[in-house]
């Protein structure tokens, strides 16, 4: 392959070869994205329950839970009911999926942009919460459907800045935090350019979702 670049920009024959592979490899793992589309659902899950209750309201989206930030192209993101690093939060998956490797495998589209929707996020974070750095992780130990944490580290912790972040599972807000304030003040600063691979998954999730 020729990886010479003209006036700054890479040759058109690589950047027409590549696209060709890399859409051809995409669409082989992505055939469970196939119309008509169905989102998964699972009424057991909490995950699922709670998507549920988002509502358009005056042309945005919103949820009953003060903790809600904003519904995604192909997720939702919240804050995390444990505070203790200032904006803690999880992006979550807006199909029903339990394990990531399947939606590597099956529906790659889909993981391509709800790293979109991830990534977003932590764009919105950095700018509010000004972190040191960002941790990501993937437990899916209380709920199966996906999701991604999203942990702000800083420098104050002292030592503790060089370990992971504790998970202590905690399931019901701070009394005294006001989450409210800080998900809108995330949702204000999430703002992104979506990618037409987004847009397609956007509408497959959006026509798919159930009844």
């Amino acid at each position: 392959m020729d990886y010479s670049k003209r006036d700054g920009r890479v040759d058109e024959c690589f950047t027409h070869d590549m696209a060709d592979m890399i859409a051809a490899g995409v669409l082989r793992r992505s055939h469970a994205m196939a119309r008509p589309f169905q989102v998964s659902y699972d009424p057991h899950c909490g995950f699922c329950r709670k998507n549920r209750l988002i509502v358009l309201i005056n042309e945005e989206y919103e949820h009953p839970e003060p903790t809600f930030i904003r519904r995604l192209p192909v997720s939702v993101a919240a804050l995390s009911y444990d505070q203790t690093f200032p904006g803690r939060s999880v992006v979550i998956l807006r199909d029903h999926v339990t394990d990531l490797n399947e939606l590597m495998k099956y529906k790659q589209m889909l993981f391509m942009a709800f790293m979109e929707d991830v990534s977003a996020t932590v764009d919105a974070l950095k700018v509010v919460c000004n972190p040191d750095r960002m941790n990501y992780a993937i437990y899916m130990n209380q709920n199966e459907h996906l999701h991604v944490h999203l942990i702000p580290r800083y420098k104050r912790e002292g030592d503790a800045y060089y370990g992971p972040p504790p998970f202590r599972g905690i399931n019901q807000m701070f009394p005294d935090f006001d989450y409210r304030s800080l998900a809108v003040r995330i949702r204000r600063n999430l703002k992104f350019e979506q990618s037409e691979l987004s847009k397609y998954c956007e509408q497959l999730i959006n026509q798919g979702l159930p009844p």
